[in-house]
C-alpha cells in the first residue's frame, strides 16, 4: 500500500502510537484545551439557561388511567377520537389528552414515576420522538413497566381509511377487554 493510500483511508484515525508523536499530540492537547475554555463557559450557561426554561414549564399532572398523545388535534379529530373513546365506554373527561406541540417533551423516568396511566395510545406520535427507549409496532399492543403501550396512525389518516379503523378496533378491544375505570 503507498503513503497516499494509506493517508486516504485512515485519515485521522490512530493505527500505531509513536512516543514522538504522541508528546506532540499532548502538546497539542493542551493547547486545544486551553481554547476552550472559553466555550465550555458558555455551554455551562446554556445549560443553565436550559434548566431555567425546563423548570418554568408546568409539570405533567396526569389524572387519568388512560393516555391519549398527538402531534395536535382539531376539532373534527377530537370529534373521531370521542366516537373511538365511547366505542370502549370512556369519554374525554376520563382520560388524559396531551398534544405534544404544546407539551414540547415528557420526562420518562417522571412519567414512569407518577404511576398513574395504565394505558397510553399514540396517535402518529413515534416515543422516539420523545426520546423514550419503548419500541413500538404499530397497531401492536406492547406492555412496558405495566402499562400498555399502542401506537396507531394520526386520527385524521385513520378517520379517512376504514382499513385503518378495523386495525385500531382490533387493537383497542384488545387493550380494553378487561378494563376498569
Amino acid at each position: 500500500m503507498n503513503a497516499n493510500l494509506a493517508n486516504y483511508l485512515f485519515d485521522k484515525e490512530i493505527l500505531y502510537r509513536n512516543s514522538v508523536t504522541q508528546e506532540k499530540a499532548v502538546i497539542e492537547e493542551q493547547q486545544v484545551v486551553v481554547a476552550e475554555k472559553p466555550i465550555v463557559i458558555q455551554e455551562k450557561i446554556a445549560s443553565q439557561k436550559e434548566k431555567i426554561i425546563k423548570s418554568s414549564l408546568p409539570s405533567l399532572i396526569l389524572k387519568s388511567k388512560v393516555l391519549i398523545l398527538t402531534e395536535s388535534i382539531s376539532d373534527n379529530e377530537k370529534a373521531f377520537l370521542t366516537k373511538i373513546l365511547n366505542a370502549v365506554g370512556l369519554s374525554l373527561d376520563q382520560i388524559d389528552l396531551i398534544e405534544l406541540n404544546k407539551v414540547q417533551t415528557i420526562d420518562y423516568q417522571s412519567f414512569i414515576a407518577l404511576n398513574t396511566t395504565k394505558k397510553f395510545i399514540s396517535f402518529g406520535v413515534g416515543l422516539g420522538k420523545l426520546n423514550w427507549d419503548v419500541l413500538l409496532n404499530i397497531y401492536q399492543i406492547k406492555n412496558v413497566a405495566a402499562i400498555d403501550y399502542l401506537l396507531s396512525d394520526e386520527l385524521r389518516i385513520v378517520e379517512a381509511d376504514l382499513n385503518l379503523k378495523r386495525r385500531l378496533w382490533v387493537a383497542l378491544k384488545q387493550m380494553f377487554e378487561n378494563y376498569t375505570t
